[in-house]
């Protein structure tokens, strides 16, 4: 089954974290990484990205709402992004993302920038 996520800006309400954890994330030109568990802690709008590697491992916050679609059977998540755009976002960082107001909101101007997609 492929779930079409509204590219409108709002979260998408049929798509759960939970369901997309351990997914893997394509983007437009590749593999990106997969959807790491600590997702949970920034539900429901956005995801936490393991952009994979082991010197270069970054974690970022992918919105919600630039998942393209989900193809379950094979659990990739894609996104019309460049592997590059992705890994270029601001680092996921667990503090900041409680106590910056502007911290979500510099993540989706980041995405909304269409020159790295």
């Amino acid at each position: 089954m492929t779930d079409r996520v509204p590219a409108s800006g709002k979260p998408n309400s049929h798509i759960s974290v939970a369901r997309l954890l351990d997914c893997t994330v394509e983007g437009s030109d590749g593999s990106i990484g997969t959807v790491d568990p600590v997702s949970e802690e920034v539900a429901p709008d956005h995801l936490v990205v393991d952009t994979g590697g082991t010197l270069l491992s970054k974690k970022v916050l992918l919105p919600l709402w630039v998942i393209a679609h989900v193809d379950e059977a094979t659990r990739t998540a894609y996104v019309p992004h460049t592997k590059e755009h992705v890994r270029a976002a601001p680092r996921f960082d667990r503090d900041l993302r409680v106590t910056d107001p502007g911290y979500r909101a510099r993540i989706d101007e980041h995405y909304a920038d269409r020159s790295g997609g």
